[in-house]
């Protein structure tokens, strides 16, 4: 028996983005599936129909969230009622929480990816998502085996099950590969812009509720433009991943350490009040100073250094983006005091001030 074809949908009102994710996918899946597409929901259902009449499985549905007379998670729902194996992806400019939680509620969500995409990570989550499928499929196969079968093939069905644990066992892996890469940066291995910022607004809740201050350290590698124009991308690579990890080391298990973006990183000091964050960023803005980097002595100084801006919630900010503000501003301070340095918020103002 020849096994249907796999399909992965694509639903977006946007010619444009149908246009992307067709040309993306087909370059790297065209050669193992079929890649259709849908301008709304309706026609998604319509066109879902029709491929399981001709005997194709979709093994993969990303649906945009925004669109015309039926949003995403309202199709996503109607899909798993359909078809629960199909696994789904929802397509979002929106960074808000509040529709991928009633997708995951409603539509037993796999995975959702926000707008803009990068190609590589958008490969990389339809490949485990496929994997997820067929090993879905493969189960279900395997069970439906299992009750086919008689008292006669008891040994039989013993061996199979063993199978199918270590099946659920690799969906398991998978899942947890798939939840770390939605919030993880490539390049360095910390966390990335976007969970810093949900990180840090579920902090400043979290601190307003019981009474503790937080703070913020906002983290620039010092002419790094200079280095990477003489030295090449992949030392500037390197030099990003070894200060990715000299911030890293000894931090607590409730701190967060993010890349922000570039050569800019932030950290997350739970229950951490001003001066003693500051005691931190001079201990990290040392490490870093004192740390053999490759080519330093072409460097501005003869070093290769960061510069720290550090603020407080409440007392620097009211909320979170008050708070990236106030360590913002204080970065700054520290640039033009000659960086390789750490400033406060209130030091940043009384400068402005002054």
């Amino acid at each position: 028996m020849i096994a249907a074809r796999e399909t992965i949908l694509c639903v977006d009102d946007e010619e444009g983005v149908l246009n992307a994710l067709r040309q993306q996918l087909g370059a790297r899946f065209g050669h193992e599936c079929s890649i259709a597409t849908a301008s709304s929901g309706p026609d998604a259902l319509e066109l879902f129909e029709e491929l399981e009449k001709d005997g194709e499985s979709i093994a993969v549905i990303i649906a945009d969230q925004i669109m015309p007379g039926m949003k995403g998670v309202d199709l996503l729902e109607k899909v798993d009622k359909r078809s629960p194996t199909t696994t789904k992806i929802l397509l979002t400019g929106q960074a808000g929480l509040e529709a991928v939680i009633s997708a995951i509620n409603r539509a037993h969500l796999n995975h959702y990816i926000p707008k803009p995409w990068d190609e590589a990570s958008l490969h990389l989550i339809v490949e485990n998502l496929l994997r997820q499928y067929r090993l879905t499929e493969e189960n279900q196969r395997l069970i439906a085996t299992l009750s086919s079968k008689n008292q006669a093939l008891l040994e039989m069905n013993r061996e199979l099950e063993a199978k199918v644990q270590e099946r659920t066992h690799e969906l398991a892996e998978a899942n947890a590969r798939l939840a770390q890469l939605a919030v993880t940066d490539g390049l360095t291995g910390l966390y990335n812009h976007r969970h810093f910022h949900e990180r840090l607004s579920l902090e400043v809740e979290r601190s307003a509720r019981n009474g503790l201050p937080l703070s913020l350290l906002m983290i620039d590698v010092d002419h790094f433009k200079h280095y990477n124009d003489h030295h090449g991308h992949p030392a500037g690579d390197e030099v990003l991943r070894q200060v990715a990890r000299l911030l890293a080391e000894g931090r607590r298990a409730n701190d967060v350490v993010a890349r922000y973006g570039g050569e800019e990183f932030g950290v997350i000091l739970v229950d951490t009040a001003k001066f003693t964050a500051a005691k931190i960023a001079e201990r990290l803005r040392d490490r870093v100073a004192t740390h053999p980097f490759a080519h330093t002595g072409a460097q501005p100084g003869g070093t290769l250094a960061i510069s720290v801006g550090v603020a407080t919630f409440p007392d620097d900010a009211t909320d979170a983006e008050g708070l990236i503000r106030g360590a913002d501003t204080a970065l700054y301070g520290a640039k033009r005091a000659g960086r390789n340095r750490v400033v406060l918020a209130t030091q940043a103002n009384d400068q402005t001030l002054g």
